[in-house]
């Protein structure tokens, strides 16, 4: 059985403990970041260009707020084993797999038991705590500042840019559950909830798992919400709200400013937009490409090895095998092996493709003529298989 976890992950202060950090860090500059690193050199650089790219993005889409001119560049820590961040953490989050530490503003993630993409998406999201407090400031509310963060999570690597705005489907069936579960958190009160009550719900699974989710389908609700011609309908209301933040207002008066005091009427229309909310194609596949990878790690773990991706799903459909996801309960195997419409996907449109020097064959998924995915697979440390997706789109 494969397990899709939730990473959650925390803006909060730590000190700083760097009598015993690992003696080997490599010290890389980038455009925007001062990065040390005890990866290898190759994802060391790979990391640090794609955290340029998204600190661009952070910056084109928050126009209005950028840091000063003359702002030093951001301080970033990348480790490959979990206890030495837990060592620059001072062992205070133990269930985090990266952190912005914002009274020594710096932030540091691992890569041991995340793997490539996890740490990728680690970054994305907590250095967009660390750009929010160099350029936009202020009182930004916990619920906001995480939603955010989780939007530019989402966002997909191409290649070339990122594709943000992007919706998985594990998020849709977490937010549909909850909803019928009547999990969610009324929105007045989510609105105003204290960082400290959200820490304090980090520990309880479930319950930050729920408290993540929310935060990211109010804020994509916020951002991509459109009316019936297309136009977003609350995106310039939300970067009022952020300017008021900016310019010293508190989280709550902005919100009231920017939106008003109702917040019933706010929370049937999201239940409305989110009752229609579907997963975006490239987050699909890409779903899709991380479930085969799993899968194909686990059972190569057991020695079973595959041809093709004909024997592939047949070894998983005459096992029984069945997925378990946070919000979704059981999935059949056989849907990743489909496209959009459920119809099974070719020789030509999913595939092993031979990877020289790889640990294992690529994988290939070639959906649509715009759209094509390539998982590649590398021996980590200790042996262990990893992989990490591109998905290039036009």
């Amino acid at each position: 059985m494969i397990v899709l976890i939730v990473l959650c992950f925390c803006t909060l202060c730590a000190a700083q403990n760097t009598k015993e950090l690992p003696a080997d860090l490599r010290t890389l500059d980038s455009d925007h970041y001062i990065i040390h690193s005890d990866l290898d050199d190759d994802l060391t650089a790979d990391l640090a260009h794609r955290m340029d790219v998204m600190f661009e993005e952070y910056s084109r889409r928050l126009c209005d707020f950028s840091p000063p001119q003359d702002a030093p560049k951001l301080e970033v820590y990348l480790f490959a084993r979990r206890h030495d961040y837990m060592r620059l953490t001072g062992d205070r989050f133990p269930n985090t797999g990266g952190i912005f530490i914002s009274s020594q503003n710096l932030l540091a993630v691992f890569l041991e038991t995340q793997g490539r993409d996890g740490i990728r998406r680690t970054l994305q999201h907590e250095a967009f705590h660390q750009f929010a407090q160099a350029a936009i400031g202020g009182d930004i509310p916990v619920w906001l500042n995480e939603g955010i963060a989780q939007i530019f999570e989402e966002g997909i690597w191409n290649g070339r840019t990122f594709l943000i705005g992007q919706v998985p489907p594990s998020r849709v069936r977490q937010l549909q559950e909850d909803i019928r579960e009547n999990r969610l958190t009324d929105f007045g009160a989510f609105i105003n909830r204290s960082a400290a009550e959200w820490a304090s719900n980090l520990r309880y699974k479930p319950i930050a798992i729920t408290q993540y989710n929310q935060a990211w389908a109010m804020t994509q609700f916020l951002i991509y919400a459109t009316d019936e011609r297309g136009r977003p309908k609350y995106r310039d209301r939300l970067l009022d709200m952020l300017r008021l933040i900016h310019a010293g207002e508190d989280g709550h008066s902005a919100f009231v400013e920017a939106f008003s005091e109702n917040t019933a009427g706010f929370q049937n229309l999201f239940n409305e937009w989110a009752h229609n909310l579907g997963p975006t194609a490239e987050a699909t596949y890409a779903e899709h490409q991380a479930i085969l990878a799993d899968m194909l790690i686990s059972l190569g773990a057991q020695g079973r090895q595959f041809a093709d991706i004909g024997s592939f799903r047949r070894c998983l459909d005459d096992g029984g095998y069945r997925l378990q996801s946070s919000g979704s309960g059981n999935l059949q195997p056989g849907a990743v092996f489909c496209d959009l419409a459920g119809r099974p996907m070719g020789p030509r449109q999913l595939y092993f493709a031979p990877a020289p020097g790889s640990a294992a064959p690529d994988i290939i998924c070639h959906p649509a003529d715009d759209l094509e995915l390539r998982t590649h697979f590398l021996r980590g440390d200790g042996g262990t298989l990893d992989y990490e997706t591109v998905v290039q789109s036009e």
